[in-house]
């Protein structure tokens, strides 16, 4: 009898890959310099994202998930911060800004994940409203300023969306590719200067460009003049920094423009570093956290013109 009876049937064991994509799914965001160790619990895969920091959405399309967006910041269309243009011109809700993004407008576009990142309030404004009308709301727990927030962003994004495998080969990517520079002799030191806002802008404490910079070999020139944080600087500023080299990061596609009233100064254009053409002007998708992958040929363009 046991040698004529069938086989029992049984239920296939599902793939690790299956069981990372099943939902609803509890997400555990760890404690950020302003937020709070939380859990996010997300019922089903999203299909409806509103991605509203310009980070969030490039990441969002870099995973492979560009049709299931529904709002992004009209920055991210931009061609000095995307590496997707096309997929980004065809959203077609945008929100002007991040500090004005309005939860209204988000709400009626029914979305059912809002990605965020705290910074500019907007986690205590439109983030507090989105959740308080039962949205599921994943706010990043950095600032995306290092390689570790950075993988640590993408991680969450990928379990938030269901792209778990895609998040961890993009993670994987980057990590094998921003590997340190065995430099010799002195470091040079370099200004890092953003065009925000109409004008010129240091970067200053703790930033994603300034990451680069250190893994190239170089150090960031702010630092002498006791600058922690991005914002506005004046040419005796610039010159105070007495920088080896000066790094131009186009955040607008204005290219060098909204840098001349400073870099055009005559006591400015007489510092070594002018004088010998040591400036380099990159865009922002290729040296912010925002190139994700991209910032690994970013890292490669700071390493050749350090050498140089």
């Amino acid at each position: 009898l046991v040698g004529c009876a069938a086989t029992p049937t049984s239920e296939p064991t599902p793939t690790a890959a299956a069981a990372e994509s099943t939902f609803p799914r509890t997400i555990a965001v760890p404690a950020g310099a302003s937020t709070e160790a939380t859990t996010l619990e997300i019922p089903k895969e999203p299909q409806r994202i509103a991605a509203l920091t310009y980070e969030t959405a490039e990441l969002v399309v870099t995973l492979g998930a560009t049709d299931r967006l529904v709002m992004i910041p009209a920055a991210a269309q931009n061609p000095a911060l995307t590496n997707h243009l096309d997929e980004m011109s065809g959203i077609e809700n945008v929100a002007p800004t991040e500090s004005t993004t309005n939860a209204e407008a988000v709400i009626a576009l029914a979305p059912d994940l809002v990605l965020m990142s705290a910074r500019h309030g907007l986690e205590d404004g439109a983030g507090l409203a989105l959740a308080a009308a039962g949205i599921p709301v994943l706010v990043l727990p950095n600032s995306w300023a290092t390689i570790d927030d950075m993988t640590t962003n993408i991680a969450l994004v990928g379990q938030a969306i269901g792209a778990d495998a895609e998040s961890v080969e993009l993670a994987s990517t980057i990590e094998a590719g921003l590997k340190a520079t065995t430099a010799e002799g002195t470091a040079p030191r370099v200004l890092v200067l953003s065009n925000q806002a109409g004008r010129p802008f240091v970067t200053a404490g703790k930033a994603f460009p300034l990451e680069l910079l250190r893994l190239a070999g170089a150090v960031d020139a702010s630092v002498d003049l006791g600058m922690t944080s991005t914002g506005p600087i004046t040419v005796e500023q610039v010159v105070a920094a007495a920088p080896d080299a000066v790094l131009l990061i186009d955040m607008n596609g204005s290219g060098e423009r909204l840098f001349a009233p400073v870099l055009e100064n005559p006591a400015v254009a007489a510092m070594p570093a002018m004088s010998a053409g040591r400036v380099l002007l990159v865009t922002g998708n290729q040296v912010q956290a925002l190139g994700l992958g991209a910032t690994v040929s970013g890292l490669a363009q700071l390493e050749e013109w350090l050498a140089e």
